[in-house]
């Protein structure tokens, strides 16, 4: 039986898109770009910054999810209301983080003090609405197949804007700042107002998908520390945590602009090309990840093959490994960049499936757990897929920032005429080993925890069916 309608799923995955423009401002390695070389944050202040603030993330998201399970509204949802009041404040919270009022360096603490309350104001709401929005998935259909596919085309949809804002974001203000000669700032905030903003109003359309399973409140837990509990009892859940968390140390993929900035020289595309680092990044970013969308179109057919979205993700991240290790060996001294980036583009096709694949597991564990213990766990277990994303993202991001700082890296304002050969030593022997390899020494610690998932075919069929009788008995 299907449960989904095509104009429910229009309008989440229009909401999802709007989310993911929001995100796509800070979840990028635009971000730590932004820091260091716009607002003027010294490095080791950027590095600490970005790692209080995830340690901030991973006590407020797992305390946001057990609030939403805890909770639930008088219409009988514990999902859906929050999506349609976290908008508005998502957006504006979005667009005052971007705010610099200035670079001098007696303000710093005043900088770092204000950027700091924008950011935590900005996190509590967006891990809202983030953590009832992907809850809601696994409560959209009872079916899994069905509730399976919805949730391939979500992350695709998602993940595929994401992609896209996040490298076009940066490439148009640089384009747009060299064009109108006006500061990065500026035109940084006025695309933080039309789509950070903008993109967060049209994120209220997910409020249209609907909560199909329920789960009577007096079954759920009544404690901050019962829904803690129930947390770590899910094994599933909390390895494909691990695989992620580990899978953090992939941060020289944030360090791309700094080495097309230091590392490239400015004529790369010809002579007055007014694309610049942050326009070189994207055009990588572009070649080495679009060719995920095809496995994300085929993320099914990945998981037939693999057996099971467990094996998937470790045949994608071995392949993601090998194709790192030939296309360092290969360099980056003329023709020989563009023939990394072909083979790092054929890399990326089966790990376009990754997002697909984990949302599957952790839906996959709801269900177990309800199946194991009586309780639904939406909040709490999609709190955790906000905490890895935001703690990753962090953890990658503050390392970044940290190796910018061992390297003695300085930044120079983007209005200097030269920059490549103005950086040490070590930042010149360093770079490309941090950017091609870190990934996959992160893709071989991702794939540890994996080992040690149980949850075949023929047990989530049982244990599908099994839940199935006892809603209808309770019906």
């Amino acid at each position: 039986m299907k449960y989904i309608s095509k104009k429910e799923k229009i309008n989440f995955y229009a909401g999802l898109s709007g989310q993911n423009i929001v995100y796509s401002f800070i979840g990028g390695s635009f971000f730590t770009y932004f820091m260091t070389d716009i607002a003027m944050f010294p490095a080791l202040v950027v590095s600490v910054l970005l790692i209080v603030m995830k340690i901030w993330d991973g006590i407020n998201d797992p305390v946001v999810g057990s609030l939403i399970d805890r909770h639930t509204f008088k219409n009988g949802e514990k999902l859906r209301p929050f999506l349609k009041y976290t908008p508005l404040p998502v957006g504006v919270f979005t667009v005052l983080i971007f705010l610099v009022f200035s670079t001098e360096e007696d303000m710093l603490w005043l900088r770092v003090a204000y950027f700091v309350i924008m950011y935590i104001a900005w996190d509590v709401v967006y891990t809202l609405q983030d953590v009832s929005m992907w809850g809601i998935t696994a409560s959209v259909s009872p079916n899994s197949d069905e509730r399976d596919n919805f949730v391939k085309w979500a992350r695709t949809v998602g993940s595929c804007v994401y992609g896209i804002f996040s490298m076009a974001i940066p490439m148009i203000i640089e384009m747009v700042a060299n064009t109108t000669k006006r500061s990065m700032s500026l035109i940084t905030l006025v695309f933080a107002v039309i789509l950070g903003l903008g993109g967060a109003m049209v994120s209220a359309r997910t409020y249209k998908a609907q909560e199909r399973i329920r789960v009577n409140v007096q079954t759920q837990q009544t404690s901050v520390f019962e829904s803690v509990k129930l947390l770590f009892q899910n094994k599933m859940l909390m390895l494909v945590t691990l695989s992620n968390i580990l899978g953090a140390f992939a941060f020289g993929s944030q360090l791309m602009t700094y080495f097309f900035k230091y590392k490239i020289p400015a004529d790369f595309l010809g002579a007055n090309s007014i694309i610049g680092a942050l326009g070189l990044t994207t055009i990588y970013f572009a070649i080495t990840g679009g060719p995920g969308f095809i496995g994300m179109i085929f993320a099914d057919k990945i998981k037939k093959m693999c057996k099971g979205y467990v094996n998937a993700l470790i045949f994608m991240q071995a392949v993601n490994i090998v194709t790192r290790i030939v296309a360092f060996a290969i360099g980056f001294d003329g023709v020989n960049l563009w023939i990394g980036m072909a083979l790092l583009a054929i890399g990326s096709i089966p790990m376009g499936a990754v997002s697909i694949a984990q949302t599957s597991i952790f839906c996959d564990s709801i269900d177990y757990m309800e199946w194991k213990t009586g309780k639904r766990t939406e909040g709490v277990t999609f709190s955790m897929q906000t905490f890895f994303t935001k703690i990753s993202s962090g953890i990658t991001a503050g390392l970044a920032a940290l190796a910018l700082h061992l390297l003695d890296y300085k930044a120079i304002d983007d209005s200097a005429a030269v920059f490549v050969g103005t950086q040490s030593a070590a930042f010149e022997a360093w770079i490309w080993p941090l950017v091609m390899l870190t990934p996959a020494i992160a893709s071989l610690l991702y794939i540890i925890p994996l080992l040690f998932i149980r949850y075949t075919p023929e047990k989530r069929a049982r244990v599908e069916k099994e839940l199935a009788e006892r809603r209808a008995a309770n019906v």
